[in-house]
């Protein structure tokens, strides 16, 4: 076949998911006990499950409770049109939704409009949060997973459609008290801005029991050290290593307990952006720094943000695998590349683990648009500069937490245990 007819059907064959309105139910299938899956369009090159590299419990899933699928399928539906996925699922009038990520003033979802975007809070529950998720639970016994990195767009009870089952009561403005400017909706809508996603439906006999399901799928969360969920403290940003021992000591002296310090900003001899190297004046010994304060049963957690200071060793090694943009003037590595990650637990165990560092606090990966990458920027794996938004926290949670667990793994039977998990 000539190469032009092979360029002219790949053509079509986009057009043809660019705007493939299906108006149809979709098809599920039941991955494990009372999860289903549906698929459409084009498979997406990064994803919030594949990005987490989640594995699910499926053998505890299996001892749950048997259960049907939730909702009548009749009344979902999914289209492609224009490049843009949207999904529609029914709702009844007494049904609740609650979740879609971190809100602090709201609980039940139902008649809000969410916009889906990792960003710091603004004071306003409307999806710009540090950890919007794309994940509803219904008072109805069931939960629904957007499993895409993007911005998404959710309608939780608040659109209309000339053809829905359940309309809204026609009311005058003009003579009833009772006319509301947002009627009442039967159906939750949901933009998302790709030519494909996956969905996930799980059910359960409560919504607890879907948010069981939801977290089994999803690994089935993690057991942090004792240390973690312990007293800490956090000190002020130039602290030396003799500042931080002697706090320790008032702590000792006033027979209050500690578990773990924060070492914030000042331990890296530059930061925002960061080397992610130590400050020779304030902590001339960091590894003797570290074993006085583990001779005390504390633990140390540093401060961190992932963009790479021009004068750290890191940088040159790095920028090669980094955005086309800056953050504070530090280049922004693409985690979704391994040599990146290489480089970083290279470097990271031997300036920190190796020395005794138990965890991190990894800082400014949900930041404000006005000076995190902008979505104009591109990335050499190919990942939009919107997507890596989504999933650039989680990527390095991922990252330094895998970096532990190796480390736990290879401690003789018995010994202390430094994972930040």
């Amino acid at each position: 076949m000539r190469l032009s007819s092979k360029i002219g059907i790949a053509f079509v064959t986009l057009l043809f998911f660019l705007s493939l309105p299906l108006n149809a139910q979709p098809n599920w299938n039941e991955v494990t006990k009372g999860v289903w899956k549906s698929s459409i369009g084009q498979n997406q090159k990064i994803t919030l499950l594949s990005a987490a590299q989640i594995i699910p419990k499926i053998e505890a899933i299996e001892k749950l409770s048997l259960v049907e699928f939730p909702l009548d399928n009749s009344k979902i539906s999914f289209e492609i049109i224009s490049g843009k996925t949207f999904l529609r699922f029914p709702l009844q009038k007494d049904e609740e939704l609650y979740g879609l990520g971190l809100n602090f003033q709201t609980h039940n979802q139902r008649g809000r409009i969410l916009n889906l975007h990792v960003d710091h809070y603004g004071g306003e529950d409307n999806g710009r949060t540090h950890a919007p998720v794309p994940f509803y639970i219904s008072s109805q016994g069931y939960g629904v997973l957007i499993d895409a990195a993007n911005y998404l767009t959710v309608y939780a009870g608040t659109a209309v459609r000339v053809k829905a089952d359940d309309p809204p009561i026609l009311k005058d403005r003009n003579t009833d008290k009772d006319w509301q400017a947002q009627p009442y909706s039967d159906a939750v809508e949901i933009l998302v801005p790709a030519a494909g996603v996956d969905v996930y439906i799980f059910g359960g006999r409560s919504m607890l029991e879907v948010v069981q399901r939801y977290n089994l799928y999803c690994g089935g969360g993690v057991l942090p050290p004792k240390w973690g969920l312990g007293f800490t403290q956090r000190v002020p940003t130039l602290y030396s290593a003799e500042d931080i021992l002697k706090e320790v000591e008032e702590f000792e002296d006033h027979d209050f307990p500690l578990d773990f310090i924060g070492v914030e900003p000042g331990w890296h001899s530059m930061s925002y952006p960061c080397t992610f190297e130590w400050d020779a004046g304030r902590f001339p010994d960091p590894k003797g720094f570290l074993e006085k304060l583990d001779s005390k049963g504390i633990r140390a957690n540093l401060w961190m943000n992932p963009y790479v200071s021009p004068k750290g060793v890191l940088y040159d090694q790095v920028k090669p695998y980094s955005g086309s943009h800056t953050v504070w003037n530090g280049i922004v590595p693409d985690f979704t590349m391994e040599p990146v990650r290489e480089l970083f637990k290279d470097h990271f165990n031997k300036y920190h683990l190796d020395l005794g560092v138990s965890g991190y606090k990894i800082d400014e990966v949900d930041g404000f648009d006005s000076w995190l990458w902008p979505d104009v920027a591109s990335f050499p794996s190919g990942i939009s500069a919107e997507q890596l938004r989504q999933v650039y926290g989680l990527l390095v949670q991922k990252m330094t937490a895998d970096w532990f667990r190796e480390k736990s793994a290879h401690l003789r039977p018995g010994a202390r245990l430094e994972c930040r998990c």
